[in-house]
């Protein structure tokens, strides 16, 4: 098994008119919309079909593969309140 992270190409993938999160069943505005593709190797590729599925970004969020990068964080504050 093997993992790759390539940029995301958003036109390969068009959002439905009312996207749902194939996940928690919640509707997704089209800007939020985070699609997960997943494309078996080709020793596995005459049982499992490649998929594209639509998250909001909860799920993503929840099932790991949302992550932050530096410049979206916000400091945390070091002041008592």
């Amino acid at each position: 098994m093997s993992s790759g992270r390539e940029a995301a190409d958003a036109g390969r993938v068009e959002a439905p008119p009312d996207p749902v999160c194939d996940r928690c069943g919640d509707p997704i505005p089209a800007e939020r919309v985070i699609f997960l593709s997943s494309e078996p190797c080709a020793a596995l590729a005459d049982r499992y079909d490649p998929v594209t599925a639509t998250y909001c970004p909860d799920c993503i969020a929840g099932i790991g593969m949302l992550a932050l990068g530096a410049e979206t964080r916000a400091p945390a504050s070091m002041e008592a309140e």
